[in-house]
């Protein structure tokens, strides 16, 4: 088939002269886009470290001890102490109820404020908050005073820490 005359020369014109084409610009708005995706990752992380930490603070705070748990503990050491050197044959059983009488009067002083370092014993049942406390030295002075004694410096030292734990 021949080719018609207007479309032949269109065929046999001679291409273009090549060109550079310049590559697409990149708009603006997706480095504003990634710069934004950055700082919105930044205060997630930043935020939920601030929250975590917060929560960990408050509980650690509502599981730290009380003064009275505190002094409840440096007592129950110093009774344990007793207790401990009696065990190694560095005190004698006159001597740790001796120390135990002091130990425990030091104790209410500690924790309610009144000086019973030389308080009577009367005035020690008398008072329902030094009642255990009285009774406790009452069982004590025997064996604190007497020549000699049949009770156990551990028993004695088992009721102390009794009364010390359940002191409120």
């Amino acid at each position: 088939m021949p080719v018609p005359e207007p479309l032949a020369g269109v065929l046999r014109a001679e291409p273009a002269p090549p060109e550079i084409i310049a590559p697409p610009q990149y708009s603006i708005a997706w480095i504003i886009l990634a710069v934004l995706c950055l700082v919105v990752i930044i205060a997630l992380i930043w935020g939920t470290l601030k929250i975590t930490r917060a929560i960990e603070k408050r509980v650690a705070y509502r599981g730290r001890p009380t003064d009275a748990e505190t002094l409840k503990a440096e007592f129950l050491r110093a009774v344990n102490d007793i207790a401990d050197r009696h065990d190694a044959e560095q005190l004698g059983a006159r001597e740790g109820h001796h120390e135990l009488t002091g130990v425990m009067r030091r104790f209410v002083r500690r924790t309610t404020g009144h000086d019973v370092t030389s308080q009577d014993l009367a005035t020690l049942l008398a008072d329902p908050r030094t009642r255990p406390v009285g009774t406790l030295i009452a069982d004590l002075y025997e064996p604190d005073f007497a020549l000699s004694s049949d009770r156990d410096l551990r028993e004695s030292v088992r009721r102390a820490r009794e009364v010390i734990r359940s002191w409120s």
